[in-house]
């Protein structure tokens, strides 16, 4: 494990917004890991936050006076098939080179996750999901450890006790877990079937690129779409014309991009944050942003939702106070 001093945050950050951090370990492995949580148990430093590649993270421009601990592994060392489809790997493994590891082994299921920045731990804590796909879906158990507590202190939740939820999971809610590995429960494939989730997955990619904005420093889809049906119906009340794409297009839910665009705010700006026309969900640095420039924006759409609709979108990146 690496301990560094006071580190530009954003310049580990996929949006390159934030502040400087006290403390960054660098765990890339899992006893990396645990020497962390033990390294924080003795330090007791003010505030601790865990990241991944930070890829859905929006720090403050200021000081973090505290501990960043970042969990990534870029090199899939730590894949194991270990039989029945089931592969195990550590939560600082990046989801891209999970999925192709399975791939390699003979394996579908994960395949609808192409693209996805992220890391397989960030993965399981927010209950990832895209064209239909979720975490739920695949994963079997995850060990994690928790902050203040011994770092050989390893705990093994089973699908049933992550308690997952849209884009969310008991870890996230827990606010101490860390995901120190997974299992998953894929299939095993025929070749045939193997090149046809290989096919789906290149068009997830192709898809993101395209309709993303990949050539701006960003944060992924910033608010969660509407997916609790009392809110739905709220938005049906509103603009019943959508029914139909909301029954067929959004597997049941709105999307908050079509809501953005459709209220006018596709290209809103604050300072050098934007509103994506690309993607609606989406709010870009166009060089020099602000964490102040983006929670801005945030507070605008919601305001603009709550007006028309007579609630508050969820946000789901995380903003970091």
């Amino acid at each position: 494990m690496q301990v560094l001093r006071d580190v530009a945050l954003s310049e580990l950050l996929w949006y390159r917004i934030g502040g400087t951090a006290r403390y960054l370990l660098e765990a890339r492995g899992r006893d990396d890991l645990c020497r962390a949580v033990e390294w924080v148990a003795a330090q007791r430093p003010d505030r601790v936050f865990v990241i991944g590649l930070g890829s859905n993270l929006v720090f403050p421009d200021g000081y973090f006076d505290g501990a960043v601990i970042r969990v990534v592994r870029d090199d899939g060392g730590s894949l194991c098939h270990l039989g029945d489809g089931r592969i195990e790997g550590y939560g600082g493994e990046v989801l891209d080179r999970v999925i192709r590891f399975a791939f390699d082994e003979g394996l579908v299921g994960l395949e609808w996750a192409g693209g996805l920045p992220g890391t397989l731990g960030a993965a399981v804590r927010g209950n990832v999901g895209a064209f239909g796909g979720e975490m739920t879906d695949c994963l079997e158990s995850a060990e994690v450890v928790a902050l203040g507590e011994p770092g050989d202190a390893v705990r093994t939740l089973s699908h049933a006790d992550l308690a997952f939820a849209y884009r969310d999971s008991y870890v996230k809610r827990a606010g101490n877990l860390i995901v120190l590995s997974a299992t998953l429960a894929l299939e095993p494939a025929d070749p045939a079937r193997l090149a046809s989730a290989r096919e789906t997955y290149e068009a997830n990619v192709r898809y993101r690129h395209s309709r993303h904005p990949m050539e701006l420093p960003n944060c992924g889809s910033v608010f969660k779409n509407i997916h609790r049906r009392e809110q739905v119906e709220r938005v049906l009340a509103v603009w019943p014309d959508i029914e139909e794409r909301v029954r067929n297009d959004w597997h049941g839910k709105v999307s908050m991009g079509y809501i953005i665009s459709r209220l006018g705010l596709a290209g809103y700006q604050v300072g050098r944050a934007r509103v994506s026309e690309k993607h609606n969900n989406f709010i870009v640095n166009l060089g020099g942003a602000r964490a102040a420039d983006v929670r801005a924006i945030i507070a605008r759409i919601q305001a603009a939702v709550e007006a028309t609709f007579g609630f508050v979108p969820e946000v789901e990146i995380e903003l970091i106070d």
